[in-house]
């Protein structure tokens, strides 16, 4: 029985296939998607999209993180790994999810339940497009 052995010079992490999610976050062109419905930060001058905020955000969740300061306290050095990654800090993203926050919509059930809830609708929905989740003209069914 031979064993074969591939030599790779990539940056090896813990984290798996981070970098291969952020390829297709990118490749699928969600970024220019984000950017363009939710517009610049900071009048252009900021140093992180929303974009970024968000594909921060994902990578936070999907690497096991369960509060945002996870991305300074063990994300930051397998962000580093990868060239051209824009990472931001936990404080950025907290001033940025701020920045998107919109008056609560209530809904009252008729036995007199009220919910809230916080929707960024045209994001959502250009990213469902966007992705291929759902067509124009389709229809979408939301089960609990």
């Amino acid at each position: 029985m031979r064993t074969k052995i591939a030599i790779k010079s990539e940056n090896m992490t813990s984290f798996g296939g981070i970098f291969h999610v952020m390829d297709v976050f990118e490749g699928v062109g969600l970024p220019d998607l984000i950017n363009s419905s939710l517009g610049e930060r900071g009048n252009g001058r900021g140093k992180y999209s929303y974009s970024n905020i968000i594909m921060s955000l994902f990578c936070i969740y999907l690497c096991g993180g369960d509060h945002i300061e996870d991305i300074t306290s063990y994300l930051g050095d397998t962000f580093s790994m990868r060239p051209d990654t824009n990472a931001a800090s936990s404080d950025t993203i907290a001033r940025a999810l701020k920045e998107l926050a919109q008056d609560n919509v209530v809904y009252k059930s008729d036995s007199g339940v009220s919910d809230a809830f916080n929707t960024v609708e045209k994001l959502s929905l250009s990213m469902l497009f966007r992705l291929g989740l759902l067509e124009k003209g389709g229809m979408l069914g939301l089960n609990d």
